[in-house]
């Protein structure tokens, strides 16, 4: 009587495993309007899906097998100890299963802020299903023990251990820096309770300082904004409706901005956007893609990459004339069809910054992010709130490349290709280093730096800012990252521009900035540089001329 059941479990669990094999994206796919899967998110749960019917399936064949060796007066027990062994399984499996692991082993997509929490709650509902399943499977063995208290204490056990397993795998994950399971750090949240101390993203002093501050309404000179935005994660209706071109315009015209140079088109809005912007108003906007866009959320072939020198020339003959902003996740996170990270100076990207040079469109290249950002993120980091809001941002840790070989990569490009005019966004990502940026713009003549959101660390060194400007002042280049934000914490479009306008053309002192309250970027303010009209109209239109329309002065 007790071998049919064990046939039929071990029956289940061989359908089990070859419905696992068969349960792939290709047949899925089957089933699909299209004949393939194309989300990500639905990849991944393809594939966990596919890996617990071969795991389970396998361990109740295992078990099954097993069972027909043991007595089979206790078969009841030996199924319990089955189910349970099943759900420790899924649990251990389940803590594997890490986002990190997701995203280096399936090779599926890079792991951004939105699909990291999403994975930590399928991470954290695996786990909680596993243990579950085990928590069932102890409860109904207690009712076979003589000993209550000691089935009881299992029970317990259980609990504690599955709380311990979930601040390990999904608590830590998400919240790196929590204090569960540290309790010499319990004193502080005392502190907190009897308000003997606040949090650190509840500080914000304000300032007693009383000093003269000169209000700069309109720039001095015609602008060129080389760095802007048409599409972006973080943009709301309040930037959607001011992205509108003729509002757009209205508001350059009062600030004196006569043109915007904006970034993130893609293949499939290219031509919209060309025609919405620059074929309309082709002396106030110009429209670039960074040619990867619409493609980060997978890996990049071969024929992907072999085909962008052919594409940039079908995007020139629209009417587009530059490549931005080329994504800082090549090299950092995307990766090709053999699960390795695509460097930045691959190969197979030549063709398409040696097209760039032919057809004389400038690369507006995004390498790295702040030296910060590759550092723990702990008390010393000096972007600490920034990347305790968005955690995503940090790039420490073995997964990620060096900063230091990132910039590497990106000089080596610049060398091979003489004959391209590269543009580093936000000076380079060296705003902390001005020596190197130096360095960079004596070596390379094909290489400029735009002034991009990164008045928190110009600003902080004005004496040194201002003379780099002075000494760089034919290679650097106007530019906000604006598009974005716009009204967040009080900073409207209007004093968006006015911010970059105060520290270039004043010395006003322990100024605020855009990024300081929108993505509390830097906790300190800055200082205006004041500078001299010659080199003021360089940065704010003549040396994006030179570029753009190859005027040498205007």
């Amino acid at each position: 009587m007790l071998k049919k059941p064990l046939l039929l479990i071990g029956f289940f669990g061989v359908l089990l495993v070859i419905g696992g094999f068969i349960f792939n994206p290709s047949f899925v796919g089957h089933f699909t309007h299209d004949g393939s899967v194309n989300s990500s998110m639905a990849l991944i749960g393809i594939f966990l899906i596919q890996f617990y019917m071969i795991t389970i399936g396998g361990l109740i064949i295992v078990e099954s097998i097993i069972f027909k060796f043991l007595p089979s007066e206790k078969r009841t027990v030996q199924y319990l100890f089955g189910i349970c062994a099943i759900g420790l399984v899924i649990v251990i499996t389940g803590v594997l299963l890490h986002p990190s692991f997701i995203e280096h082993h399936l090779n599926i997509f890079k792991v951004d802020e939105e699909r990291f929490d999403k994975l930590c709650n399928i991470q954290l509902g695996i786990i909680t299903l596993g243990f579950l399943i085990a928590f069932i499977s102890v409860f109904l063995y207690r009712g076979k023990l003589a000993v209550k208290k000691l089935a009881t204490i299992s029970l317990v056990l259980v609990i504690l251990i599955y709380l311990v397993v979930v601040d390990f795998s999904y608590v830590n994950a998400k919240y790196p820096r929590n204090i569960i399971l540290k309790p010499g750090e319990y004193s502080k949240v005392l502190d907190l309770f009897l308000g003997r101390d606040i949090l650190l993203s509840d500080f914000s002093p304000r300032s007693t300082l009383k000093v003269e501050r000169r209000q700069i309404l309109k720039a001095k000179y015609p602008v060129i904004d080389i760095h802007f935005h048409f599409h972006s994660p973080f943009m709301t209706a309040e930037d959607k409706r001011i992205l509108k071109p003729a509002n757009l315009i209205k508001v350059m015209d009062s600030l004196g901005v006569k043109t915007i140079v904006g970034f993130d088109a893609v293949e499939t809005d290219l031509d919209s956007l060309l025609g919405l912007y620059q074929r309309e108003y082709p002396d106030k906007f110009f429209v670039y893609s960074d040619m990867i866009s619409g493609d980060q959320g997978r890996i990049l072939t071969d024929e992907f990459m072999a085909s962008l020198s052919s594409k940039l020339e079908k995007f020139h003959e629209l009417g587009m004339q530059g490549i931005g902003e080329f994504p800082k996740d090549i090299g950092l996170k995307i990766k090709d069809t053999s699960g390795k990270i695509i460097p930045l100076d691959d190969k197979r990207l030549a063709p398409l910054f040696e097209k760039a040079g032919e057809l004389g469109m400038p690369v507006i290249m995004h390498t790295a992010d702040p030296t910060a950002f590759f550092d723990p993120i702990n008390k010393y980091n000096e972007r600490y709130i920034e990347l305790s809001k968005y955690p995503a941002w940090s790039y420490f840790g073995p997964q990620f490349p060096s900063k230091e070989k990132l910039i590497k990569e990106r000089e080596h490009i610049i060398k091979e290709h003489p004959k391209t005019i590269f543009i580093g966004c936000h000076m380079g990502m060296n705003p902390e280093d001005l020596s190197y940026v130096g360095y960079m713009l004596d070596t390379y003549l094909n290489y400029y730096v735009d002034i991009s959101a990164v008045l928190s660390d110009l600003g902080r060194q004005p004496y040194t800012a201002r003379k780099f400007f002075i000494k760089y002042q034919d290679r650097i280049l106007f530019g906000t990252d604006g598009g974005v934000l716009f009204g967040q914490e009080g900073w409207t479009i209007e004093r968006f521009y006015r911010s970059y306008f105060e520290f270039l053309e004043t010395e006003n002192e322990y100024i605020d900035y855009p990024e300081q309250q929108a993505h509390n970027q830097g906790n300190w303010y800055i200082y205006g540089i004041n500078l001299p009209d010659d080199v003021l109209q360089k940065i704010y239109y003549k040396n994006a001329e030179k570029i753009l329309f190859g005027n040498e002065s205007n």
